[in-house]
Formats: C-alpha cells, structure tokens, sequence
C-alpha cells in the first residue's frame, strides 16, 4: 500500500524507471504546462471544497443560534459598561460574574458601535468569530500541508478532520450561545496561523505580535493560561532565539494579561473571576471529569475519527519532516491533551460538551484537511461512514445524560423548551418567562414599598439605606437580569456574581459548576430589613424553614467580623485610589478566604468562638 507524503498526502506508488529506448521514445516534455493546468485546477478545487464544508458549518450554527442564561450574564455587564456603571453584574458590588475578560470587552465595543439589543449582538458576534475561526484555521491547515509536500506534492486536499466539526451538533451550538466560544474558535486558530508562519528569520515585528497574541490566552479564558504556556514552549522550540530575544517575547506576552491582573485585584479585590470561585476552579474531581469526557466522547463516538487521525498523524511523522514542522505539528495538539487534562481534572461542567471542544479543535488542527491519494481512501470511508452514522443517531441524543447529582445537560434544548422558542437569541426571548417577577417589581413601584423577592420563598422588605428598590434572589442569573433595571440589585445564589456565595462551603455536590447554593438567611442578613426578618419570617412563614431568625442573626454577625467582612468593603465600598491600594492587598486573601454555608459555623470562624450560638 502506498505511505503517507511528506505534507500528510497518500503518495502514488513508485513508478519504474524508464529504459533508454523508452525515454528516447517518449514525447519531449511539453506534458509540463498541462501538469501545471492539472495542479492548479487541483488547487482550485480544493478552495472550493474547503469553503463548501465553511459554508456549510456557518448555515448549521445559523440555524442552531440562541444565547444561553449564561451569555445573558455578560450581557448584563456589558450593558452596564455601556451605561457608565462599570465593568460589574451589580452597581452595589464589584464583582466580575464573566469568565471571559477579553470577551466582555469585544462584546462592549462591537454593542457600542452597533446598538440595539446586546444578546443579539452577541449571538452575531460568536456567529462572525466562530465562522471566521474555523475558516482560518482550515485554510492555515491547507498551506501548511502543502508546504509540506513541497512544489511536486499534492494539490488536491479534503476536510477530513473538519467532518467533526461539521456533524457534531454541540460545534454548532456553542457557535452562538452568546458565550466566549466564537472567541476561542478564533484565538486558537490565530494560534495555529502564527505557528505555522513565523520562524528564525522572522521580523521584530512579527514575533512581538505572536507573543502578544498567546498572551492572550488568560483573558480569553482563565484556563486558557495552558495553552499559552504550550504554545510558547512550542515558538520558542521553532525560533531557538537567543537570551534577549527571550526575554523580548515574554515581556510581550505577559504585558496584556498582568496590566489586566493588577487593574483585577485593585477594582474586584481578587485574582480570578468570581466563577472560578463559586466552581472551585482548583479543585479536583477526576471521576466526575472522565465521566464528562466519556458523554462527549462516547455519545458522539468521536474515538472513530480520532483514531484515523492518530494514524494518519504517525504517518505524516514518519516521513521527511523537518524539527521546527514536527513542533509546529505536535504543539497544538499537545495543548489540546493538557486541556482535556485540566477539564477532567475540575469534574468537567454541567454544560454537556461544551468543555470538550477547544481541546477537541486543537487536536484537530494539523489534519482539518489532508491531500488526497490512493491509500487515503479507506481511512475517508471509514471517516465519512461515522459522520453519517453521527448525524442520524446524535438527533436522538438524550436530554440528560447521568443520575441523581451527577448528570450534564443539553444547554440550548432546556433554554428551547424555558422560552417556548426554536431559536431565543435575544433578550426579548427570555424576559417573556419573567412575569411574575415583573409583576411583584411593579406592584412594588406602585404601592412605593422597597422589596426584596426571594426565589421560590416570598417575599420581605429591604434593608433601610441600600442604594436600590428591589432586589430579585435569582437561579436564572443572567435571565432576571435581563428582565430588571440596571439599578436594581440581582441576588445570585448560585455564587457567580456574589461575593459570599462564591466563597461558601460546598452545599449541594455532584453538579459540577452548581455545587455552592446560598441559603436564604444569608440573603436576609444582606439584604432584609432586620426589624421585619428577625421578628416575624417565622409568624409570616414568607421565607424557607431553614431560615431562621436565629440563623439570620448569626449571617449578619459574620459580615460583620474579620476577614469577611473585609471582603465585603472590598467590593462594597465607593472605589477610590486609596480603596484600589488596599483591594490590591487584600486580593490574595479574598481569593483563598473560605466561607461556611452554615451561618452558625461562620459566625464562629469570623467573630471568634466565644460568640457563635447554637441551633435549638
């Protein structure tokens, strides 16, 4: 059977050798320009093949578009961006509720200019940035592979490994999903774009603009950290550059991400974004992890065109590649490995796939497309075989998959079936499911009272002094944030835009992201009027059993000791020059500050032993 070319080709079988008579016998070569014809129409074709398979994945996320509750979330900070309030989830505290730093400030920018509704700008923008990043990073595959090959190679190349991208449905729907994963999608391309062109003889400013790029990473994604360390493990190994040039390209790369970091601890108070804390980032839960992988992986069978790649992978190495190719080859896909790695390693998300695709692209990228010959014709069968078998059985693909706590979603069916809505790609779309609570805000107005609504438990009023009307104790953040004013207050008891309940003990483990629930006597303590909560949410039974005043009492008197209390200032407290000094102290502290659900228990580790009460 004829082996793989130099560029991941199959190469022809090797041709005897003409006699003499033959050669004398044969045609002087004016066969070249026709062969030259024959390349270039190979060429041609291939472009156009490649920019079917683009154009095909764009209609596929098209019809897929929909934004998820959590895309709403950095919605609701953008708007505030836009309003002058800050880069925060809530005027009253600093807290950074999005994961995605870089993401949030392109979404600002590009809502500036264009206006409207900021949801739908997002879903657009993921759309624009997704389609743009597969197209570079399939086109950057083809002239690498080419390149490989040398002048004589093959012309012709086809998206094998794109095929995934094309039939497994969450590529798709992560595509919009007003998330940060159109913006991947094109940071990981641009990635594979910069490895694959810079080298030695490179220019100054070339090389700048390289590092600058993988520094990026953190602001994309705070684990994105990994795959800018193993792409600059990856440049550093293709350029060999000497001890200043060293020094060069890390000083560029580490300029974004540590101006952004310090301006982090001085405005929010913390080193990381506030979900890293309520999903304990650091963390281990590797059984839960696998178990992750193993849905994707498994549900979608994707070990089939993994397995033809590796192959076709051992192959392409086995020929003439030079050292800096075979780095340029094993960089992208060895960050793909630590990536997987880490998310195993945190327990996955209860997202399903949605962890696994960037890992998935990276792995990926050096056979997106490969050149075509004879001994490739059962590795594309057997490829294109799963991509039938995956788009005929993934339609039926569960709603849910796993038991009890430890189980991950499908993200875009349960917000279809939330807003009775084929594609809710607006904000609009998910208002519309926020009566009550527009009501209660409403009657609220209109009978002049202040209120605090506390999710499934009634309602009570708010605390004299505090900056707002209402406040809205919210499981579907992003969802009633859309639907109340900017000025109101929305309570996360889900950690992500909360200072304590980012950091309190774990209260219901298993769902991987979900664990930290807030109990209500810490949103009276914060929130409630305390003459109203400790005096009659027991007679008036307007609040859950387990809040009890006494509980209440205790919340209360925690925020008011130590270390919590310094925490709560930090993002409470009007920003200043001396406050971002001090926030920048306080910082690694507020990180690593711990915090126990139970009210007694907190009550105790901040104001000392002697004062914690019991339960009766």
């Amino acid at each position: 059977m004829a082996d793989l070319t130099a560029d991941g080709g199959i190469a022809e079988p090797a041709q005897p050798a003409e006699s003499n008579d033959t050669a004398e016998a044969a045609e002087p070569a004016p066969a070249r320009p026709a062969a030259i014809a024959t390349r270039i129409t190979a060429g041609r074709l291939s472009i156009a093949v490649l920019s079917a398979a683009l154009a095909a994945f764009a209609l596929l996320a098209y019809h897929r578009r929909w934004i998820t509750d959590d895309g709403l979330i950095t919605v609701r900070t953008v708007r505030q961006l836009l309003a002058a309030h800050g880069p925060v989830f809530n005027q009253f505290e600093r807290t950074e509720a999005d994961t995605s730093t870089l993401w949030t400030y392109l979404l600002a920018l590009v809502g500036w200019i264009a206006g409207g509704d900021v949801a739908r700008t997002a879903v657009w923008l993921g759309l624009v940035l997704s389609v743009a990043g597969a197209g570079l990073a399939l086109f950057t595959t083809r002239r690498f592979q080419l390149r490989l090959g040398g002048p004589d190679g093959p012309r012709l190349v086809l998206p094998l490994g794109f095929l995934v991208l094309l039939v497994v449905s969450p590529f798709w729907d992560f595509a919009t999903s007003g998330l940060e994963t159109g913006l991947e999608t094109a940071w990981i391309a641009g990635l594979w774009f910069m490895i694959t062109r810079v080298g030695p003889d490179s220019g100054r400013r070339s090389l700048i603009g390289a590092a600058m790029l993988m520094g990026l990473g953190p602001l994309v994604r705070p684990d994105f950290a990994l795959i800018t360390v193993v792409f600059a493990v990856g440049l550093w190994l293709v350029l060999r550059p000497g001890w200043r040039r060293t020094l060069m390209l890390c000083a560029a790369g580490v300029a974004l991400p540590l101006a952004y970091e310090i301006f982090r601890a001085g405005y929010y108070a913390t080193l990381v974004p506030m979900p890293a804390l309520a999903k304990s980032a650091s963390s281990s839960q590797w059984t839960r992890g696998l178990q992750y992988f193993e849905w994707f992986f498994g549900g979608y069978l994707i070990y089939v065109p993994l397995l033809v790649i590796a192959i076709l992978l051992g192959k392409l190495l086995g020929r003439d590649v030079s050292g800096a190719d075979r780095v340029r080859i094993f960089t992208p896909i060895a960050a793909g490995v630590f990536q997987a790695c880490y998310v195993v390693k945190v327990g996955g998300d209860f997202m399903l796939a949605r962890m696994c695709l960037p890992a998935v692209l990276l792995v990926l990228l050096p056979v997106l497309c490969v050149p075509v010959g004879r001994s490739l014709a059962p590795y594309a069968a057997l490829v294109t075989a799963w991509s039938v078998l995956c788009l005929v059985t993934t339609h039926h693909q569960p709603y849910q998959v796993g038991q009890s706590s430890l189980f991950a979603g499908d993200e875009r069916a349960s917000y279809q079936q939330f807003t009775h809505n084929h594609n809710p790609d607006s904000s609009a779309a998910y208002v519309a499911e926020q009566s009550l609570i527009l009501a209660a805000v409403q009657e609220s107005d209109s009978s002049g009272r202040t209120l605090i609504l506390l999710d499934a438990a009634g309602t009570a009023p708010l605390a004299p002094g505090l900056p707002f009307r209402h406040a809205v104790e919210a499981g579907r953040l992003g969802s009633v944030g859309a639907a109340i004013s900017l000025d109101d207050q929305v309570v996360d008891f889900l950690g992500l835009a909360n200072p304590i309940g980012s950091r309190i003990t774990v209260t219901a483990p298993g769902l991987t992201g979900h664990e930290k629930s807030l109990p209500t006597a810490w949103v009276l303590a914060a929130f409630g009027d305390p003459a109203y909560v400790d005096s009659q949410i027991v007679a008036n039974q307007e609040v859950l059993p387990a809040a009890t005043p006494e509980m209440v009492r205790a919340a209360r008197h925690a925020m008011s000791c130590g270390a919590l209390k310094r925490a709560l200032d930090d993002a409470r407290e009007p920003m200043s020059f001396g406050r971002f000094l001090g926030n920048l102290g306080d910082s690694f502290g507020n990180t690593t500050l711990v915090i126990p659900a139970d009210p007694f228990a907190a009550e105790k580790k901040f104001c000392g032993p002697g004062v914690g009460r019991r339960r009766e």
